[in-house]
């Protein structure tokens, strides 16, 4: 079980192994079979480097920002309520992950749903959310991962069928789908956009005087976006604050680093970070996608890969960029507006922000142009606090206080399995 669990916590071995067996499957050669099997993993491995540049920067800035702003409340981080429970929750998952890529595979055989989901560390997230769930129900063992097995499974066939409606049309081709914690933000956004935007109006043809054209390059904008949040959060810092946050990135000894040089520094990680991950996504997705159609073949035949929605932010870099600020605007909302109405206050998880806000709104700008892309990030970022305040109370008994499961998918999902299974105890 532990080492069932130390694979699904890596996803680019997962990914390296899909891609060894789709190659093997096709009868490649030798050459073909090691170089496709290293590049699947190395570009995944650089995805996941590259995320993690971006989590220190985004982790020492929502330091920053929380104190500069004196902000208390519940953060939304998968990985920290999953590192906090393992003990408790960590085998059960593991059995309902098993299982539910068990019929995934199956219904991606034998029905319409050809969709294989291959962002395995989100299943894995989803799998604790409903073990808890159905745990402070009172249900046994046998049970939750019964009932979380068939949820979860369906859920990796079904979710990343309904998006492909708009995905296959930004991909351009029907190659491969999206697989996310964020689909149902991902779809309400797309029809949202589509009913209340302007296609013909989009984010990437934005007109900007020559004078910023600095701006259409992406690791500029990032870079530049980064910037202009890190300055304002340490102009409203203390010092010690901003030295608690160098301290987050730098280490101790951080006495003589100059806060400028600080704020410029990490904003040009940041967006190295970026580019590290994107290159990463090019890299692995040019790899995965043919050899997945040699394990399909024998195991699943027509069935195409589900991959990571970052793949789609290379399509629409304004769009993520604007995703990101509205959907983390919104969420600063929020924050105001809570307490007013008997809710905990819900702390902008930024990584959350970015991809999931970059992501819708790249699908309402594929629906709705620049308004489209404005609407469905919006909807993310209330998604992102209204849904993990609500179901704060399902997960009390885990003793993980101060964080929560941040994702739409694992909030609404946790929402509906307490409601369904509830009527049952």
């Amino acid at each position: 079980m532990e080492i069932l669990l130390s694979l699904v916590k890596t996803p680019s071995v997962i990914i390296a192994i899909v891609a060894f067996l789709g190659l093997l499957f096709q009868r490649a050669s030798l050459s073909r079979l090691i170089t496709g099997t290293l590049l699947s993993f190395i570009g995944f491995t650089m995805i996941k480097v590259g995320g993690g540049i971006l989590m220190k920067v985004l982790t020492a800035f929502s330091s920053l920002f929380s104190h500069a702003f004196n902000i208390v409340g519940v953060v939304p981080s998968n990985e920290a309520i999953m590192a906090a429970t393992i003990d408790q929750l960590g085998a059960t998952a593991a059995l309902i992950l098993l299982f539910s890529m068990l019929l995934n595979i199956f219904l991606a055989r034998f029905t319409r749903f050809k969709n294989i989901y291959l962002s395995l560390h989100l299943v894995l997230f989803m799998a604790f959310a409903l073990t808890a769930v159905l745990a402070q129900l009172g249900y046994s063992n046998v049970a939750i991962i019964t009932i979380s097995s068939i949820f979860i499974g369906f859920y990796m066939a079904v979710s990343p069928y309904i998006l492909s409606r708009f995905s296959r049309d930004i991909i351009g081709s029907n190659d491969y789908s999206i697989s996310h914690a964020a689909i149902s933000s991902y779809i309400i956004g797309s029809y949202m956009g589509k009913w209340l935007g302007n296609k013909k109006h989009d984010t990437e043809h934005v007109v900007i005087s020559n004078k910023f054209d600095f701006i259409r390059e992406p690791n500029v904008a990032t870079l530049l976006t980064m910037l202009i949040l890190l300055i304002i959060s340490s102009i409203f810092a203390t010092q010690p604050q901003v030295k608690e946050a160098m301290t987050m990135v730098y280490g101790a000894g951080v006495a003589d680093k100059n806060v400028v040089i600080f704020v410029l520094e990490q904003s040009a990680i940041f967006a190295c970070g970026l580019y590290l991950a994107k290159a990463g996504v090019n890299l692995f997705t040019a790899e995965i996608v043919p050899a997945f159609k040699g394990f399909a073949k024998v195991f699943a035949p027509g069935a195409i890969p589900a991959v990571d929605v970052m793949v789609l932010f290379t399509k629409a870099p304004n769009a993520t960029l604007i995703g990101f600020l509205v959907s983390f605007l919104v969420e600063l909302v929020c924050i105001l507006i809570f307490p007013f109405i008997g809710l905990p206050i819900i702390v902008p998880g930024i990584m959350a922000s970015f991809i999931t806000g970059g992501a819708a709104a790249i699908f309402g700008n594929a629906t709705g142009g620049f308004r489209g892309a404005i609407i469905a990030s919006m909807i993310n970022g209330l998604l992102l606090c209204v849904f993990p305040a609500l179901t704060l109370h399902l997960f009390a008994d885990l003793g993980a206080n101060g964080v929560t499961f941040a994702d739409p998918d694992f909030t609404i999902s946790s929402l509906l399995v307490n409601t369904v299974f509830g009527w049952f105890k």
